[in-house]
């Protein structure tokens, strides 16, 4: 409801709850009353997968609420697309707080006033404006070090013979 709220232009992808069985069709139940009706006009709702790759490297793409898993981050900040992160579990938390902390995302409470507000000011708004600025620096500074990394001795390279390196050492 607060995505509905923002006014804000959005795709949003609606999966299966966890419960439900992995052949199960999507029911309208799903998502608040009135829901389909209100963003109609505004939003595309897609059930099941979709190509988020290609989603986030449109130009329309303003900023992308994730629950913030490792791969998401990187696709989005791959694109230079800021994230409103919306962590469920696990490392999503840490995540969503060091894009805060980089300036190139923002964490939202569950509250459906709180996430209208942040939708609207990360896509429409100066601080949206100044996030995509950032990942779009991040963009570039992780092109930069995958063109490192496909060198001899790039990072990864390094990284990995230091991993090797402590696994096989009598010291450990």
């Amino acid at each position: 409801m607060g995505l509905q709220s923002s006014g804000a232009r959005f795709i949003l992808v609606v999966r299966l709850p966890l419960e439900s069985p992995i052949t199960a069709e999507f029911r309208s139940e799903w998502l608040p009353e009135g829901f389909e009706e209100g963003v109609k006009d505004r939003g595309l709702i897609i059930t099941g997968w979709a190509p988020q790759l290609m989603i986030l490297s449109h130009k329309a793409t303003g900023a992308f609420l994730s629950h913030c898993g490792w791969n998401s981050v990187l696709e989005s900040l791959s694109q230079g697309v800021p994230l409103i992160g919306w962590p469920m579990g696990a490392e999503q938390f840490l995540n969503s707080t060091m894009l805060g902390d980089e300036k190139v995302g923002v964490c939202v409470e569950v509250w459906r006033e709180k996430v209208a507000r942040v939708v609207a000011a990360v896509v429409k708004g100066e601080k949206g404006s100044e996030m995509r600025r950032k990942a779009g620096e991040m963009r570039e500074a992780l092109r930069k070090g995958m063109a490192e990394e496909e060198s001899p001795g790039g990072s990864s390279l390094r990284a990995m013979d230091e991993f090797v390196a402590s696994i096989v050492s009598p010291h450990v």
